[in-house]
């Protein structure tokens, strides 16, 4: 039997929580990720959630609610919030406050922000963003939009980024506007919640297409590491002109991805023990 070996980074980057998505995670799921937060907070370790850690996440902004004849004109001041990770959120903001503020780049589970994050001390990326940590250019993304030809890096924003056409139309503000429009907060996040389950179930880009891509972006960009999440699929791709590292999902036994001076790890969170144990995933070549 192999000995753990345990971590102490300087970074952390995780995505693909959906918390929220199967009642399976039960309490202790979310009390795990919020003692991991607070683990970052009491280290200062830099915190960067990369998408999809909500599921679903819709923020339903008070002016776009529709009244019916009976209910009273005026319209209240605060944004309404799905009701799901209040602890999570409570946790991230306490983060900000002490060490902030923590990146967040929104999925596809968790792109109707209205800004709230932002509003708890969150720095938030519609699509990604461009860090440099340890004379390393990195970028970092979600996973569900690749780039093209189109795509720039401006400052520390990378945009726009090419998604499936209903993923585009999903995200656009009219789409948006007339959705919340029609629908009360109770029914859209059912709905949302239903087509959460059944994209869930659609086949993702071939995981060649999706390596090739960020290849691409790394050799025309001058870029040293991509990490993204998203498939589900932890692992490190390296090429001649740099490397991209996929987090792995955290629903998955806390995986995350660490950075410290013995370079990029991926551990699992052990909540019992508040460490963070080292676990090889695929390698490879492109």
């Amino acid at each position: 039997m192999s000995q753990s070996i345990y971590i102490e980074p300087t970074h952390i980057f995780l995505a693909d929580v959906h918390l929220g998505g199967s009642t399976l995670m039960g309490g202790n799921y979310e009390h795990s990720l919020c003692s991991l937060i607070n683990y970052a907070a009491k280290k200062k370790i830099q915190l960067y959630l990369l998408g999809d850690v909500f599921d679903y996440w819709m923020e339903f902004p008070a002016q776009t609610i529709r009244k019916t004849p009976f209910e009273s004109s005026q319209t209240p001041s605060e944004t309404i919030l799905p009701p799901l990770g209040s602890i999570v959120l409570d946790t991230l903001k306490k983060y900000n406050q002490e060490c902030g503020p923590a990146y967040y780049i929104l999925g596809n589970h968790d792109y109707w922000d209205a800004g709230y994050f932002t509003s708890i001390g969150c720095k938030v990326f519609d699509d990604g963003c461009k860090i440099d940590l340890d004379r390393q250019t990195v970028c970092l993304l979600h996973g569900d939009g690749l780039p093209t030809k189109k795509t720039t890096i401006r400052g520390d924003v990378i945009s726009p980024l090419k998604r499936p056409m209903l993923h585009t139309i999903l995200r656009s503000a009219s789409f948006i506007t007339l959705f919340q429009y029609f629908f009360t907060p109770i029914k859209a996040w059912s709905i949302m919640k239903s087509f959460s389950n059944f994209s869930k179930k659609k086949e993702k880009p071939a995981q060649v297409i999706i390596d090739s891509a960020y290849k691409n972006l790394i050799k025309f960009y001058d870029i040293d590491v991509i990490i993204a999440g998203h498939d589900h699929l932890a692992r490190t791709v390296h090429s001649r002109d740099g490397q991209y590292i996929n987090t792995g999902p955290y629903y998955e036994n806390n995986l995350v991805l660490t950075y410290s001076k013995q370079g990029w790890v991926h551990a699992e969170w052990e909540d019992r023990k508040s460490k963070l144990v080292v676990k090889e995933k695929p390698s490879y070549a492109l």
